[in-house]
C-alpha cells in the first residue's frame, strides 16, 4: 500500500507543477494578452477562410481596413469606407415591370415575325415560316 500511495502523491505533484508552469508560460511568456494591446489597432472582425488564411477588419483610429493574412505574408485588400444604406427595391414590383417590358419585346432579333394583331404568336410556327422561306 505503500507503494501505491506515494506514485499517487508524486503523480499529483508532477500534474501539479506542470499546471504551474503552464500558467506562468502563458501569463509572463505569451503576456497574457496585455503586453501586445493597442488602444490604436483593433481587430474588428476575423474570418477563416481556410486552415492558413483568414481575412481581418482591423481599425486604426477612425479608419477601417480589409487584411487578408497568410502563412508567408500579410496583405492590404482596400481600406473599408463609410456603408450607407441601400434601398432594395420590392421584389415582386421589379419583376413585375420587367415582365411589362418584355411581354413585347422586338422578336426580330433572333428572326422571328410577329403580327401587330397577335403578339403571342407560337414560336414555334415562326420558326417553321422561316425555315419554309
Amino acid at each position: 500500500m505503500g507503494y501505491l500511495a506515494n506514485f499517487i502523491v508524486y503523480t499529483l505533484a508532477m500534474v501539479g507543477v506542470m499546471g504551474l508552469a503552464l500558467f506562468a508560460f502563458k501569463k509572463f511568456a505569451l503576456g497574457g494578452g496585455k503586453l501586445n494591446s493597442s488602444k490604436c489597432l483593433k481587430v474588428l472582425d476575423a474570418m477563416t477562410l481556410s486552415p492558413r488564411k483568414t481575412l481581418y477588419i482591423v481599425s486604426a483610429g477612425d479608419e477601417k481596413f480589409l487584411i487578408a493574412g497568410d502563412v508567408d505574408r500579410t496583405t492590404l485588400i482596400s481600406k473599408l469606407g463609410e456603408t450607407k444604406q441601400v434601398q432594395v427595391p420590392d421584389f415582386k414590383e421589379t419583376m413585375s415591370q420587367l415582365n411589362e417590358k418584355t411581354r413585347y419585346a422586338d422578336k426580330s432579333i433572333i428572326g422571328i415575325k410577329s403580327s401587330q394583331n397577335a403578339p403571342y404568336t407560337s414560336v414555334m410556327r415562326s420558326l417553321a415560316e422561316r425555315i419554309k422561306d
